[in-house]
């Protein structure tokens, strides 16, 4: 009899849930609850059910089941420079830790065309949306989403949690690293302009601890060309750093891939990184860590923040878990990029 239901069933085009039903001789509710992994059904049932399950080879449909609980199983991210490895870093961790549970996770590219992608956004009817951007989104944007019961995360605390950085610690180690061996000349590379850098924890703290030391010099260079790529604001704010502050010991950027571009700008012009001019970064990139030199920068662990975010989401979706709001301790990592002032 097993035999024939099994002939059967793998002679039709696609495996239903009332099929797995009928071939474990259970109802269509236990297949249900021991899809969705509810803990009501007895464990050597649950595990007699996923056994014909991979024996069919069912696939649940994810459409229907869509359909029954007016969710997507859908989190988005939005991401505005796409070339900046950090986000798309904390991005994989969050698909992994997404993937567990059950729901995809895409990349919405906001570099463009932005009023069409975000129209795009709203029709999605996302589950939930994480916010990588530093601009400012249109109110009625925000409204949409809340009213389609979306979680938001990193736009403030009154839409959702957040997940925020604390550099404080680590900028004010590296800068009284500088000062101890030596350096007393320094700038900063700032991706964002004035009001942008005094805003940013980064920037806060590098004002007050240089302001704790008696350095000779320190100079900030502020960016005002948001169309340009962190690359290209390094090298950029590095060309007109070497025109105003040609003695420059000791280099700050916003984050590694500005300080990579800055690196090229310094070797362009004859400049060696440790032996001239030492350099830092931010976010410790994959690549930081592969550079020549390797560069010195602040890290936060990434894995960890990316399945806080991802389980913070579905659980506020699923167990209706209360918003959070996590700040991560950055540290300092010291690499080949900096060195010890040379004595005159």
């Amino acid at each position: 009899m097993r035999a024939n239901i099994l002939k059967q069933i793998s002679e039709d085009m696609m495996v239903t849930r009332r099929e797995v039903a009928r071939m474990a001789g259970v109802s269509e509710g236990t297949v249900s609850n021991v899809i969705n992994g509810k803990t009501c059904v007895k464990p050597e049932k649950r595990d007699h059910v996923m056994n014909v399950i991979r024996q069919l080879k069912y696939i649940p449909n994810q459409a229907a089941r869509n359909l029954v609980t007016s969710r997507s199983s859908h989190i988005g991210i939005a991401i505005y420079e796409t070339t900046n490895p950090y986000h798309m870093e904390v991005a994989r961790m969050v698909e992994e830790a997404a993937i567990k549970r059950g729901y995809m996770v895409s990349l919405f590219m906001l570099d463009n065309n932005m009023p069409d992608k975000l129209k795009v956004i709203s029709e999605r009817r996302l589950d939930g949306l994480v916010n990588f951007m530093t601009n400012l989104y249109p109110e009625g944007f925000i409204a949409d989403l809340k009213e389609q019961g979306t979680v938001l995360v990193n736009f403030d605390d009154d839409a959702g949690s957040m997940f925020t950085q604390n550099y404080m610690n680590a900028t004010k180690e590296l800068v009284e690293t500088l000062y101890n061996i030596g350096h007393r000349k320094i700038a900063y590379l700032s991706n964002f302009d004035e009001s942008g850098f005094s805003a940013d924890g980064r920037g806060r703290q590098f004002i007050k601890s240089t302001g704790e030391l008696p350095f000779e010099r320190v100079e900030i260079y502020y960016n005002h060309d948001f169309d340009a790529g962190s690359d290209r604001i390094g090298q950029t704010l590095a060309k007109k750093l070497l025109e105003d502050f040609g003695d420059v010991e000791a280099v700050f950027c916003t984050n590694d891939l500005a300080a990579i571009g800055c690196l090229r700008t310094l070797s362009d012009a004859g400049k060696r990184v440790p032996r001239d001019i030492s350099l830092i970064g931010c976010d410790d990139i994959n690549i930081s860590r592969i550079l020549t030199p390797s560069l010195t920068t602040i890290a936060i662990d990434k894995r960890r923040q990316g399945e806080d975010i991802a389980n913070n989401i579905i659980d506020m979706i699923e167990k209706n878990a209360p918003k959070v709001h996590i700040e991560y301790l950055a540290k300092a990592v010291i690499r080949e990029s900096i060195a010890p002032r040379p004595k005159n």
